[in-house]
């Protein structure tokens, strides 16, 4: 089975990214794929204690910290995990100041649930390796700060596109609801700063813990989405106790590694569609590995190069993005521009330790 790289770009935000990788793999199961437990046994849930830090000074160390990155470089991995099927992905992503950045991937076939796949997606694990003979899809987005490239391959099918950053940004600065800060955010050249921000500001957060794995320590945090963000990104209903589509994530568990300060793992989770099943278990597994901070980076790698052979059509994006956003900034009325602020208290039905 192929499907379309797209589907995995590290872009808007990460909860849009699980949420497309989720749709594409339910598109493929079926939509009775979260009723069924066919994953892998678990280990049992890792020690956990409570951290004096609050979701906000998490939050706040992380911003600081990346405030102060001039480059950041690391191996990405995304997994989903869907009626005893994977679907996999893997990567690298570079980005530096100047809205600069790389994300390449690597799009291997679903195939079914092995026992070595609990070992792999531990913390402490080491992530199964992907013979190049394996691949049957990759991405590629590349941005040199004015403009945007992104091609696609699946199978023989190839798709490349491109988006005017500058055109983009001077589009839409006059705009009242909107801002460009968040043309780029949309557009994904924002880097992990712009990531952690947006987790931030669409999910609500309970109690930080602290949890130990091997020789490091993290500081998890666990929400649910806002009503703010289930209006925004989904149209859905303010009720947060109202059940969501089978195909999205109803909560998200963030590992930041509390040496460093930045993000290890993102975990998109989905409860038993029976209310009687205290069940949550992982949709969606996004990793970040061997991070680079401030490393040396070549200017040629946030070149875009038209790969050889027969020419491919290049299609423009950029005035459908600007129509796009101009759309969004006149539907925004002043309340839903307000961003929403996150709490620190604990969410009854919020997930806690890992299941």
């Amino acid at each position: 089975m192929k499907h379309k790289p797209q589907t995995l770009t590290l872009s808007l935000t990460l909860c849009v990214v699980a949420v497309s990788a989720v749709v594409a793999a339910v598109s493929t199961f079926g939509p009775s794929v979260f009723a069924q437990n066919e994953d892998p046994p678990r280990k049992s849930a890792p020690a956990q204690t409570k951290s004096d830090l609050s979701a906000a000074d998490v939050f706040s160390k992380v911003s600081e910290k990346l405030n102060t990155v001039e480059s950041l470089s690391c191996e990405i991995y995304q997994t989903v995990l869907l009626s005893g099927q994977r679907f996999h992905a893997a990567g690298r992503y570079v980005h530096a100041t100047g809205n600069r950045m790389r994300l390449e991937y690597r799009i291997v076939p679903v195939r079914a649930l092995k026992a070595s796949d609990t070992h792999n997606l531990a913390l402490d694990g080491q992530p199964e390796e992907t013979p190049a003979d394996s691949v049957t899809g990759s991405l590629q987005q590349i941005c040199d700060g004015s403009v945007l490239w992104s091609l696609w391959v699946n199978g023989d099918q190839q798709e490349l596109t491109r988006r005017n950053i500058r055109e983009i940004v001077e589009a839409v600065a006059e705009l009242p609801n909107y801002s460009a800060a968040q043309s780029l955010q949309a557009l994904g050249v924002g880097g992990l700063q712009t990531l952690v921000a947006q987790m931030q500001a669409g999910m609500e957060f309970g109690t930080v813990m602290e949890q130990r794995s091997g020789d490091k320590r993290y500081l998890v945090l666990s929400g649910r989405w806002s009503a703010q963000a289930r209006k925004d990104y989904f149209g859905l209903p303010d009720d947060p106790a109202a059940m969501l589509p089978e195909y999205i994530p109803d909560y998200v568990r963030i590992y930041f590694d509390a040496d460093v300060l930045l993000p290890r793992r993102i975990e998109y989770l989905k409860k038993h569609p029976n209310p009687e099943q205290k069940q949550i278990r992982p949709a969606v597994v996004l990793d970040f590995r061997r991070i680079e901070i401030n490393g040396a980076i070549s200017e040629d790698t946030f070149q875009f190069k038209h790969p050889e052979g027969d020419p491919i059509k290049e299609e423009d994006l950029t005035a459908k993005v600007i129509e796009s956003i101009k759309q969004i900034a006149a539907n925004n009325a002043p309340a839903a521009s307000e961003a929403t602020e996150p709490t620190t208290e604990q969410k009854d039905d919020a997930p806690g330790k890992s299941e």
